[in-house]
């Protein structure tokens, strides 16, 4: 079953949010995985077919390149 709904998860990269993106995404909803950088585990949510979104916080420290 296809859903268009779309689902934003925050923290998509942890346990919770991980988990929450692959359970959506069997169920076959859309899912924007919301993470802090671009890694192993925000790569694994995009192929696995999350849109992943990469931001920054206040608490994060700037990126010079």
């Amino acid at each position: 079953m296809s859903d268009d709904r779309l689902f934003l998860v925050t923290g998509a990269t942890g346990r919770t949010g991980g988990g929450a993106v692959k359970l959506l995404l069997e169920r076959g909803h859309r899912a924007r995985a919301m993470v802090h950088r671009e890694d192993d585990r925000s790569r694994a949510l995009a192929e696995a077919g999350a849109e992943v979104v990469v931001t920054a916080t206040a608490c994060s420290p700037a990126r010079t390149t």
